[in-house]
């Protein structure tokens, strides 16, 4: 009987560890006329960007004192709605900050706790002037 306890216990835990998904989904706003995105950075993690200049806070709702600013610093003057967008790569650790406006990138490592915002060069970012 503890036999088939116990490979009843290894087959549930088989089974969890098998179709247990670390894939972040994200939801890209389809409407230009928001200020603010929530984007799902990793699991209890959000990141909170401020589509009018950039400026973006890493959320921890089960935990406030973990929240923290990664760019307090805006990267446009003229606040437009919808002007910036936060898209994943293939690391849940690293996100691309796009100007919709002007074509710079930035580079997010949000778990990067000195300098997490990083400018692209040009070469990656395309000139900006839309004929690339």
């Amino acid at each position: 009987m503890k036999r088939l306890i116990i490979l009843l216990t290894m087959c549930c835990l088989s089974y969890a560890a098998a179709y247990a998904q670390d894939d972040v989904k994200v939801v890209i706003p389809t409407t230009k006329c928001t200020n603010y995105a929530l984007y799902p950075a990793s699991t209890g993690v959000f990141l909170k960007l401020d589509t009018r200049d950039g400026t973006i806070l890493a959320v921890v709702p089960s935990n406030v004192k973990k929240n923290r600013m990664l760019n307090a610093q805006p990267l446009a003057e003229n606040a437009q709605p919808g002007r910036f967008e936060l898209y994943p790569t293939d690391s849940s650790w690293v996100w691309l900050l796009f100007d919709t406006e002007t074509g710079e990138m930035w580079s997010l490592k949000w778990s990067d706790k000195t300098n997490p915002l990083s400018k692209l060069p040009a070469s990656v970012a395309g000139d900006g002037d839309g004929d690339n």
